[in-house]
Order: C-alpha cells, then structure tokens, then sequence
C-alpha cells in the first residue's frame, strides 16, 4: 500500500439527504474530490424513524443538523412498544436509502468499500422515544421520564419484545443493503455513553441485541466498522468482542481511550488520529496540511502492531 488508508465524513448533506438522485449526487461529488479509501456514506440521521412516523420538521439550511429536528416522536408511551410492527426496507424511507446505497454501489463497483450507516437496535430505539430534553437540540423529553434503562427493568416484557421487532428491523436492513453491494456498515451501537447502564445493565439490555444484529451478517459484510460515538465513551472493553472489523471512536478527546491504549485489547481494525472539532480548521491551507500530515504520522506510531 502507498499510504495509508484515509477516510473523512461530514458534512451531513441536509439539504439533499432524502432526494436519491440529489443525494447520490452530492455523494459521488464528494467522494470523488477526495478519492477516500472507503466511502462512509452520511445519511440522513434520522432515516430509520421515518417509516415508523416520526415527525420531522423540514431542513432550513445546510448547517441544519439533521438530529435536532424532532418535532414528535414515534413511541409516545408503553402501548407503542406493544403493538409496534418493523417496517418494509424496500418501501418509504428505508427503500429511498436502499435504492441510494444501490446506486452509489453500481458506480463505484469493486473500486471502494460503500458503508451505509445502520443504527443498532438500541440506538434506534432511543431515537423513536426522544432523547432527554436538551435546550436548542432536543425540544421535550422522552415518555420514559428517566433512565431507559430503569424503565425497562420495570417493563421488561415489552422492552425485550420492541428490542426483538428493531433487532428484526435491522438485520432486514442490513440483508438489503447487502443485497445492493455495500460492503459492510458504519454501525452504532447501544451502550457507549458513561453513566447510561451499568455493565449488568448492558450485558442484559443492550448487547444481545447488537450481538444478533451484527451475527446476522457475518459472512456477508466483509468490513464493518463500529462507531462508538461521544466525547467520552464507555469502557472500550464492551465492544471489542462485537462481531466488527474496525472501531472508530473520538481517540483525541482527552476523556476518551487513545490508539495505544485500545491497541492493547485487540486486533480489530483501528479508525482514528484526527479531531474533527479542530484539525481541519484554520486560515493557513499549509497549517492545516501540516497538521493533518502530524496527526496521521502520530496514529500510525499510537496503532502500532497488531497484537
């Protein structure tokens, strides 16, 4: 290999996201610009929520974060987790995203990995619920009025049975992508915010579901690459053991584990070495290259062998 493998996301593309001619557009346009070396498609954050009834207020501007825009939830109470249903993916917004991911993996062939982001059936689920209220993000709390995971100990039949309708919802997900030529996936998982469960909590209520979603596909995917999101995460030790290829969490946060540090716990693939709340900032294109060129120097001396 002449380099290293690089790969960059973002900016949402909000403004395109739910058009698939406008969207795979804007993709190839980016994609080809920078030439990464696997192509993390950025979908709209919200698209697995839509089907289910979401209400999403319209995008005002490409700056418009696409995750601030609840207006209401699909789960308002117990009674939707009950007769909750999965949806068709060939149908609504899962088939818009399954005809983008197709077309984007006719063009490119077996020229670049194309990984579409999936969101665990945890992660899905907190979407459907609503977030804790956040002033200037998340406009109301979630019906559950605590921790979800509280909640679910009390109602623990229908928290395992809406886990098994999303896990379904995922894997059928996942199929069809699959199906269309993606490689793989940037997955989400449950359970990577400290404080969110306790480690009882996650090995009975989150990691079986994530267990079963990725199992489903080994065989299929041949590069899936966990993204354990925050500026601080939970012990990095809850998701080496996920069937995945790589991990890529915000190693330059000083709350979170370095390269190094992981490195010494597994042989997975590692994604990391830039800061994306910095690193690509500033007046001087030079500075900036700099930079960049130090931090990737940095990583490959952090990565380094494989144990």
């Amino acid at each position: 290999m002449d380099r290293p493998p690089f790969v960059g996301w973002g900016p949402h593309l909000n403004l395109e996201d739910k058009d698939v001619g406008d969207f795979t557009k804007a993709v190839i346009a980016y994609q080809n610009q920078h030439d990464f070396d696997i192509l993390k498609v950025m979908q709209n954050g919200l698209y697995m929520v839509e089907d289910y009834g979401q209400v999403i207020a319209e995008t005002q501007d490409s700056d418009d974060a696409c995750y601030k825009k609840t207006v209401i939830t699909a789960f308002n109470c117990l009674e939707d987790w009950k007769n909750a249903k999965k949806k068709d993916v060939h149908k609504g917004a899962y088939g818009r995203e399954v005809q983008s991911i197709k077309i984007l993996c006719d063009y490119y062939g077996d020229s670049v990995p194309v990984l579409p982001t999936v969101f665990g059936p945890h992660r899905l689920l907190s979407q459907l619920c609503g977030y804790p209220a956040v002033p200037g993000i998340y406009p109301f709390p979630c019906f559950i009025g605590g921790r979800l995971m509280d909640y679910a100990a009390e109602h623990e039949a229908e928290y395992f049975h809406i886990m098994d309708v999303l896990t379904e919802q995922v894997i059928d997900l996942m199929n069809a992508y699959l199906d269309v030529g993606a490689a793989g996936f940037f997955y989400c998982p449950g359970g990577d915010n400290p404080g969110f469960c306790t480690e009882e909590e996650y090995e009975k209520y989150v990691r079986p579901y994530d267990y079963k979603a990725l199992s489903a596909i080994e065989g299929r995917a041949w590069f899936t690459m966990l993204h354990i999101c925050g500026m601080s995460v939970a012990d990095m030790k809850r998701f080496i053991t996920l069937p995945a290829q790589a991990l890529n969490w915000e190693d330059q946060s000083p709350l979170n584990p370095s390269l190094a540090e992981v490195r010494k716990i597994t042989d997975k693939v590692l994604m990391g070495g830039i800061d994306r709340n910095s690193d690509f900032y500033g007046s001087n294109r030079a500075g900036v290259k700099t930079v960049l060129k130090e931090k990737t120097e940095e990583a490959i001396r952090l990565h380094g062998k494989m144990i």
